[in-house]
């Protein structure tokens, strides 16, 4: 399939005639564009008659699927690949930070009010994948006249999956209702007992420790034991 724009720039119907791709570019009458997807651009006036074409989008996570379709055929396809490694990056890159600035201002005092979030802001590992469904929408509308978009999103009711009898105030009411912060919850949920020792230590001193690192699996309780 040759991707084809107009002499103003216009997406065009692409072709599969390859031949006369051919003696086009031969005569000077188009140039090529862009190599992946092939698309040429004409150099002379043409008609501009184009026909329905929708384009349907499979967000995702970690792929996005992509089809532009008329009515009988497919015209372009794609499985789009995300990256998942901000979290990773940012996490890295305020490791680095941190130590910076130990080194070089430890008597700073600590600032927390200057860097205030403007409205609409989006975790940057969420935002990167915004930003990438948009772009590859915006590609394939640079060679094909879409009429349509049509986008497939689905929504997943995580709290119940851990508990598919919850309903109604029980999603306000988790199971760190009433406790002061999550550290006070670990203790509690587990015995306020050395999870290593069993308590046979008898150390009075509990600490509450990351089963993973934090940069790998957060500060949610169920990655967190009281030692």
């Amino acid at each position: 399939m040759v991707y084809v724009l107009g002499k103003d720039g216009q997406p065009l119907m692409p072709t599969d005639r390859h031949g006369k791709i051919r003696r086009l570019l031969k005569s000077n009458k188009a140039k090529v564009v862009r190599k992946c997807p092939f698309t040429i651009q004409l150099l002379y006036e043409s008609t501009t008659h184009t026909q329905e074409i929708t384009l349907g989008v499979d967000s995702g996570s970690k792929h996005i699927g992509i089809s532009a379709t008329t009515k009988d055929k497919v015209l372009f396809e794609a499985d789009v690949e995300l990256r998942n490694d901000i979290v990773d990056n940012i996490s890295t890159r305020r490791q680095f930070r941190r130590t910076r600035r130990n080194k070089k201002t430890r008597y700073r005092k600590a600032r927390f009010d200057n860097r205030r979030r403007k409205d609409g802001w989006l975790a940057p590992s969420v935002q990167q994948k915004v930003d990438c469904h948009l772009t590859m929408i915006d590609k394939v509308n640079k060679i094909l006249p879409i009429t349509k978009i049509i986008v497939e999103v689905a929504s997943f009711d995580i709290q119940k999956i851990k508990n598919p009898k919850i309903s109604g105030t029980d999603y306000q009411q988790g199971e760190q209702l009433d406790f002061w912060n999550v550290r006070e919850y670990v203790l509690f949920r587990d015995n306020h007992i050395c999870q290593c020792c069993k308590g046979k230590s008898k150390d009075k001193v509990l600490n509450i420790h990351h089963i993973e690192s934090r940069k790998t699996g957060g500060n949610a309780p169920n990655n967190l034991i009281t030692l």
